[in-house]
């Protein structure tokens, strides 16, 4: 024979597991199967025996872990080969579809991948809607039924009219008459246009219609054949029973995994379909099937000895050229076909992205309104039993602020304290019967000061009996109480002529370098709280992004299409950071004009320290959303890392007041350094030149792009 038999898929010994040890699982065992080019070959087994597993090894979504993938001409992923891409049409068993997309948005999409034009997309679309009875094209996929879903996502594969196309399952759930019109197309494209298919179906009984079919169970292969040849051989009316004969025999014969990789191994071109019968007992194939034969006495018993392109150079040349890693150089059209994904996505939940728009700011008004503000209305117990007509005690008591405090009279101490312990009160306030005294005595001018008892003082002294259960309270009420007695002590002093400041503190605290001369912990925390709030939301926006679509298998189905990791994650920051830039806008609006916090540094840096770190929080996001297979564990992880980054990065409390090796710990964190450079802008008004400043700026793009470029690694790693 003189004419060379094409392939367009070439399997030899695949071998491929999932897991390690106990739980390893083999899918594929020294599987090897041939298509001719421009055939039907139609897959038939049942669930769980590797052909899902096969097609997206051919694809090019699975790594083999032993053997070679060969499809038109090249093994899938290799630089410059469009499997994965525009090349092949792939229709998995799930749907697959964007829910929130119409059909129309549907196709474009996938023909923006395909570098298709306007018009040969909308000539496509209209023909697809119409060949596969679809509603109008501007239903929206999630009102579709399930069958009609399954037909938007055949013509999705169909769309480019690809040289090859895989299909898994496609006329599951569709209407007789259609499924019948179905395969006369694909009976039509398969001789006029040159492509090859490759179907698993239910309906072993439509498989008849296919060119070549291959009974696969456990991992292989147990025939390869024309149909109509495997009825004949086994004297057969229907593919069920000779399939059932085979696995009854496959189960009885029980032989070893080399003596199981059977007459399935047969390359038969489209041309010998028609014209060719295969018989599987004569000495030389028994020969063959038990290993005693070589290849050149193999292609001779086909008849083929050098028409048959076999394509082992092939793989051994491009074994090292794959496209498929996570450096891949992105393409400036899949990137903006997938943001133009995204914004659509956005779009139809409108309702949503206003909540994402709002929520910065909710929670720094929340912020702002409810933490460093002084407390109010504490409901305190006064006790004062001073006996003089001068009534010092009641004077004092006047001094007290009546926005603090909500003063109830006692003349008895003990029930003044009940009122603390059943937790009516938050301390008590008393004075003793001589206070008045007392307290003359120790200020009394001329007097012999060492003279003064322990008990004259003690008897001078305003006592408190705190619930210091709350700290910040606590410390409220003594500072409170602290301020009214400088106030009392010093119209006191005045009255009698006296300096009203001699009972000042021996230390006077000047006017600060840096700062209020009464900081509040709002200003303290504030840089701390827009770094977190921008971060933590960026990191929510992108935890589920390769979650949910890998649970659809949407990602599946894109990559597949030919995009990569790298232009899915560019796009996703790219769309999310518009979304980001919104936020941190209205967050800073809120903090800095309508709050008042301080910002002594120039605003432009503020605003770009961030969106640094919100870069920073997205890049954390894609981790976790390549790392998950599941929502649930995504959602755990990402909030799981709230609280411990709040606790260690010095936002809720000085990093000085850890321990020494909590320290090491802290620095390291993304948020630390970055807060502190905040703190930097806003309190000190520094700018570049200072090292805090620009080391938060560099830890920030250091962690940032050090977290995307491991989210890429863990993508490509699982693609494997």
């Amino acid at each position: 024979m003189s004419d060379v038999i094409k392939y367009a898929v070439e399997a030899k010994g695949v071998m491929k597991s999932y897991g390690s040890g106990r739980n390893k699982l083999v899918a594929l065992h020294d599987l090897t199967m041939m298509v001719p080019q421009g055939t039907i070959y139609g897959l038939l087994g049942p669930s769980g025996c590797g052909k899902t597993t096969l097609l997206r090894c051919i694809v090019g979504r699975l790594k083999l872990d032993k053997g070679h993938v060969i499809a038109l001409g090249q093994r899938p992923g290799d630089r410059g080969h469009e499997i994965p891409g525009r090349m092949v049409g792939y229709m998995p068993q799930e749907t697959a579809l964007y829910n929130e997309f119409t059909m129309d948005e549907t196709l474009s999409y996938f023909g923006r991948i395909h570098r298709m034009t306007r018009k040969k997309v909308k000539k496509r679309t209209d023909f697809l809607v119409d060949f596969l009875n679809l509603p109008a094209k501007n239903r929206v996929i999630e009102t579709l039924s399930g069958g009609q879903k399954r037909r938007v996502s055949f013509a999705v594969a169909l769309l480019q009219e690809p040289e090859l196309l895989i299909l898994d399952e496609p006329t599951v759930g569709v209407d007789p008459l259609l499924r019948q019109r179905i395969w006369n197309h694909l009976i039509e494209i398969s001789q006029t246009g040159s492509t090859t298919i490759v179907i698993t179906t239910h309906y072993i009984e439509e498989a008849r219609q296919a060119d070549m079919v291959g009974l696969m169970r456990n991992g292989k292969l147990l025939a390869e054949s024309p149909p109509e040849q495997l009825l004949l051989r086994h004297r057969l009316e229907t593919l069920e029973a000779v399939f059932l004969k085979l696995c009854q025999q496959d189960q009885v014969a029980d032989i070893e995994e080399d003596e199981l990789a059977t007459v399935v191994n047969r390359p038969v071109a489209k041309s010998l379909v028609k014209n060719s019968t295969l018989h599987y007992g004569t000495p030389e194939e028994r020969r063959y099937l038990l290993g005693n034969e070589s290849e050149s006495d193999i292609r001779h018993l086909q008849g083929t000895d050098s028409g048959v392109a076999y394509s082992e150079d092939i793989a051994a040349e491009t074994c090292c050229k794959s496209r498929n890693c996570w450096c891949a150089c992105p393409k400036s059209l899949n990137v903006a076909a997938l943001v133009i994904k995204n914004l659509i996505i956005m779009r139809r939940n409108l309702g949503f992205l206003m909540f994402e728009f709002l929520l910065p700011s909710i929670q720094i008004m929340l912020f702002c309104w409810c933490i460093g503000r002084d407390p109010y209305g504490l409901v305190v117990a006064t006790v004062n039993n001073d006996t003089s007509f001068l009534d010092f005690g009641n004077r004092f008591l006047q001094h007290l602020d009546n926005k603090t405090f909500i003063q109830k009279n006692y003349t008895d101490m003990n029930a003044a304290l009940d009122l603390v312990k059943t937790g009516d009160a938050w301390g008590v306030i008393g004075m003793g019967e001589n206070f008045t005294v007392d307290l003359m005595a120790r200020f009394a001018p001329g007097q012999n000061k060492t003279a003064i008892s322990n008990a004259t003082i003690d008897g001078g002294s305003v006592k408190l009996y705190l619930d210091m259960t709350n700290q910040q309270i606590s410390l409220a009420i003594q500072s409170k109480v602290a301020d009214a007695f400088q106030k009392f002590s010093a119209e006191m002093l005045r009255t009698f002529h006296y300096n009203e400041h001699l009972t000042d503190l021996p230390i006077k605290l000047e006017h600060p370098v840096y700062g209020q001369i009464k900081p509040t912990f709002t200003n303290f925390m504030a840089p701390g709280i827009i770094i977190s709030i921008t971060f933590f939301l960026a990191t929510g926006l992108t935890a589920l992004s390769f979650v949910l679509e890998k649970k659809e298998g949407l990602l599946d189905r894109s990559l597949v299409a030919g995009v990569n990791s790298i232009e899915i994650m560019i796009a996703h920051v790219g769309t999310q950071l518009l979304v980001m830039m919104v936020q941190v806008g209205g967050l800073l609006i809120f903090a800095l004009i309508v709050f008042k916090v301080p910002y002594e540094g120039p605003v432009i840096l503020v605003i770009i320290l961030t969106l640094f770190q919100g870069f920073c929080g997205m890049a954390l996001g894609l981790v976790i959303s390549a790392a998950c297979e599941k929502e649930t564990s995504a959602i755990q992880m990402a909030l799981g890392m709230v609280y411990p980054n709040l606790l260690l990065s010095g936002i809720i409390w000085p990093i000085e007041s850890m321990p020494e090796w909590l320290r090491y710990i802290s620095v390291c964190l993304p948020m630390t350094y970055a807060a502190e450079a905040m703190r930097c802008i806003l309190s000190r008004g520094w700018d570049l030149l200072y090292m805090p400043v620009w080391r938060g700026y560099l830890v920030s793009v250091a962690w940032g792009w050090g977290l995307c470029a491991l989210a890429a690694v863990i993508i490509s790693v699982k693609q494997r």
